[in-house]
């Protein structure tokens, strides 16, 4: 029997349960696979799915379920849309529409997973919503047939629609025939009421894509907002389609000629995730980065309407006080919860997906992933961190010899620091004005090293940090800059980005600014070779350490292969982009 969520049509009977794994025939009616329901429920606030014009600071309860019909490279929910069951307990809609209640939410809303993929739980999660006066909404790749979308247009307030790019070619590289019925059900959805936001991948190379996106929404309406997410390369992804937040800016300022309202996410202390006004330029609002296209309100918006007579076209009222979420909760802030499991595992010699998927279904709960959240941040409190995963994957003795390895590099470092220490350092993600939280691994292992952390003179915090201004780098004068591994930026820009905010800080005069190699400061057992590169940076010619041996080291005894041969890129498992391991021919992405 054919399905028609979907425009892929998939046949489904007792052989297939269709491409995203979540459908089977019973009866002769295409149901949900039983069993299936929400694997998760967390209040976050609506500028991390994101949506940035509808309730602005509202609270809404996010729910994620399992599978996906697309198949993207580098997905930064890959497991979440495998289709596989990650845990053995799940909410049912009425569960949800419960909890969201007592959790006093504005609605309930539909991410991680593609909501195709759970189309039938969704509805029943919307009527019953509905009828308790919550609002509904999910993000979506939009693939539905035409006959599904004028039913979701009648049950849903409010999507995104996470676009891949304007041409077939686009959409087939996601393993999808066409981009026409994406912009054929954007049209519709908006001709129907429903408030419509938009984001588009932005990749180095795919730059026409993006415009000719930014165009075809403007055809439907200029009003529509475009939130353009730099690539951050996971999985297999080289490193080299990761545009710079440079690079990013310039795309989005050129696609205002398109569109009203554009936005850049995944790019820390941009200015570019404000509101200003069509007509004359002002500002209207700020926000700033809240992890993986995450935003948050520096304060509430008020008025939607600018001086000069412009109104921003806003649905719902703007919450007086911002939800803040703990831990690793957040619209996509979870996966990187699950990729710091992840990187410990792949040093524990754990490759395949069952087994991880198993072990993440231990430690998934709320009060885990708190006590998870904790232990990351402290060099020696990962060790435990890294005990506890081994022990739950049954094998201990791996996990000692990870802990051995990184715990004879501390002792090295300690020594070292109590010889030379007092050096002041500021460490920041991907712009001189976007401050690391002071409580953070980063600037912790700065600490371990000897340094002092001037982020632990901030008074306030995010996450993973905060937009500053460049008053307060020039008063506590750093000697030294680091750039996180995560989230970078080229040192050609940043120095331009320190000459135009006027920052006059020792490590600038001096081109004492370094960027920390990919993944080497936080969320991977890899930050013992962040804190070695910290250290000899910040002792240069008295560390003795010998950073390619060390990396030599590392890389040969936990991924089998010869640091000078990986490829890196963002993710936190994953030695290398490209084929890894090589003797495995299905590759991971996460």
């Amino acid at each position: 029997m054919q399905c028609s969520v979907c425009e892929f049509g998939c046949e489904i009977n007792e052989y297939s349960r269709g491409r995203c794994g979540t459908y089977v025939c019973t009866g002769g009616t295409i149901v949900q696979n039983p069993g299936l329901g929400y694997l998760g429920a967390y209040p976050v606030s609506i500028e991390t799915i994101p949506l940035l014009h509808y309730y602005p600071s509202g609270k809404f309860l996010q729910v994620f379920g399992t599978g996906c019909n697309f198949r993207c490279s580098g997905c930064v929910a890959r497991l979440v849309a495998s289709g596989k069951p990650l845990s053995r307990s799940t909410l049912t809609p009425s569960q949800v529409v419960e909890r969201a209640l007592q959790q006093d939410c504005l609605g309930v809303v539909s991410t991680l997973n593609e909501p195709a993929a759970n189309y039938y739980l969704l509805r029943d999660l919307a009527v019953q919503a509905k009828e308790k006066g919550l609002l509904t909404g999910c993000s979506t790749n939009c693939y539905f047939t035409g006959e599904t979308l004028e039913e979701l247009g009648q049950l849903v307030d409010f999507v995104n629609v996470g676009i891949k790019g304007y041409s077939d070619r686009s959409y087939i590289a996601c393993g999808v025939p066409s981009s026409a019925p994406v912009f054929r059900n954007i049209s519709r959805l908006f001709e129907m009421g429903v408030h419509v936001e938009t984001s588009v991948v932005y990749s180095r190379g795919n730059e026409d894509e993006v415009i000719k996106v930014a165009e075809a929404v403007s055809d439907i309406s200029p009003s529509i907002p475009v939130q353009v997410m730099r690539f951050i390369p996971f999985g297999d992804a080289p490193i080299e389609l990761e545009p710079s937040a440079g690079e990013a800016e310039s795309l989005c300022t050129s696609l205002r000629k398109y569109v009203d309202y554009v936005y850049l996410f995944n790019s820390p202390g941009t200015e570019l995730l404000n509101t200003y006004c069509p007509e004359c330029g002002s500002l209207l609002t700020e926000r700033e980065f809240y992890g993986p296209m995450g935003s948050r309100p520096v304060k509430p918006w008020i008025s939607y309407a600018c001086d000069c007579g412009k109104t921003v076209p806003v649905k719902g009222k703007t919450a007086t006080e911002s939800f803040n979420e703990e831990g690793f909760m957040g619209g996509y802030r979870i996966s990187r919860a699950f990729g710091m499991v992840h990187a410990v595992l792949t040093c524990l010699g754990i490759l395949d997906d069952s087994r991880l998927i198993d072990i993440w279904r231990k430690v998934s709960d709320s009060g885990t992933l708190m006590q998870v959240h904790h232990m990351i941040q402290q060099p020696y409190a990962y060790l435990e961190f890294v005990r506890i995963i081994a022990e739950k994957a049954n094998v201990p003795e791996k996990g000692e010899e990870l802990i051995s390895f990184i715990r004879t590099r501390l002792e090295l470092v300690h020594s070292l620091a109590a010889e030379n220490s007092g050096h002041e350092v500021y460490y920041c993600m991907g712009s001189p004005l976007f401050a690391l939280n002071g409580g953070r691994m980063e600037n912790n292992l700065v600490t371990f090293s000897g340094g002092v952390s001037i982020n632990k003179q901030l008074q306030k915090e995010g996450k993973p940090g905060v937009n500053i201004s460049p008053s307060f780098i020039n008063e506590h004068n750093p000697e030294t800059i680091f750039i996180s591994g995560f989230l970078s930026r080229p040192l050609d820009e940043f120095y331009a980005l320190c000459r135009q905010y006027d920052i006059h800080a020792d490590a600038v005069k001096q081109q004492r600014i370094y960027a920390v190699p990919p993944s080497w400061d936080f969320g991977s057992p890899r930050w013992i070779l962040g804190l070695m590169y910290i250290a000899d940076r910040l002792h240069p010619g008295n560390s003795g350490i010998d950073l390619k041996k060390e990396a030599d080291e590392f890389y040969l005894q936990f991924y089998g292969i010869p640091f000078e041969e990986a490829t890196p890129n963002r993710s936190f498992h994953r030695p290398s982009s490209g084929t890894w391991p090589r003797h495995v021919l299905r590759c991971t992405h996460a």
